[in-house]
């Protein structure tokens, strides 16, 4: 356990720096154009980080793409006929785009379901512990998948602001519409039903810090322009 510690704390470090590096980047005038276009390597150093040193199961593996494919048309549809989320139109910030959608947006979605999926079934852990076992099965399930929906949601919020001064994508009149958290929540549900179904692995717990930096990541540029604002 010792010899496992320092490893566990020095990806955090890492982590940490890496998203130090990309929001003083992002902040800076004269270095955000760079930071932008730089923005899909972002999403695949958090794969890399996830999975480092720990292969994921063939489970995993099988639904992951299922999701990011998924997860990909969804939001082909949405933004082509703005009848999902409501109306939004991508930007250049996530890279190269197929029938107007970035293609790296799947892996965005399976790795916000992968983390909320293994922070759920950690607080259930943590929640029901000295419990019967009968509070497990059903129960379980729903916690994990509400709870998952729940905290997409959560980082929605924060991440949606952050997302139109960047550039990731806007909103018609700049205004975003209701629909799109229920439609987040919706497709989140979705997806977390699958992966809780045929998905699931050992609780990876780089998950927890992953998804935490992600959400002050955008919770401090909300904040930088709502001040300079």
């Amino acid at each position: 356990m010792r010899a496992g510690k320092p490893r566990i704390l020095k990806s955090t470090e890492i982590l940490l720096w890496v998203y130090g590096v990309g929001l003083t980047g992002m902040l800076l005038p004269f270095s955000r154009e760079l930071f932008k276009m730089i923005t899909p390597l972002n999403l695949l150093f958090a794969a890399l980080f996830l999975f480092w040193g720990r292969r994921p199961a063939r489970q995993v593996i099988i639904t992951g793409l299922i999701i990011a494919v998924a997860s990909f048309f969804t939001e082909a549809i949405g933004t082509n006929t703005g009848k999902i989320f409501g109306v939004y139109f991508y930007g250049r910030t996530l890279g190269p785009a197929l029938l107007n959608t970035p293609v790296i947006i799947g892996l965005n979605w399976f790795l916000l379901i992968y983390c909320t999926n293994v922070i759920s079934r950690l607080l259930w852990e943590r929640l029901s512990k000295g419990s019967a076992g009968s509070n497990k099965g059903l129960p379980e399930s729903l916690f994990v998948i509400l709870t998952g929906s729940l905290l997409m949601v959560v980082y929605d919020l924060f991440l949606e602001p952050a997302a139109m001064r960047l550039d990731m994508w806007s909103w018609e009149c700049g205004v975003i519409p209701f629909r799109n958290y229920a439609g987040w929540f919706f497709f989140s549900a979705l997806f977390h039903t699958v992966t809780r179904l045929w998905g699931e692995e050992e609780p990876n717990r780089r998950a927890v810090p992953l998804f935490a930096v992600q959400v002050g990541f955008f919770a401090a540029i909300d904040i930088y322009y709502f001040l300079v604002a």
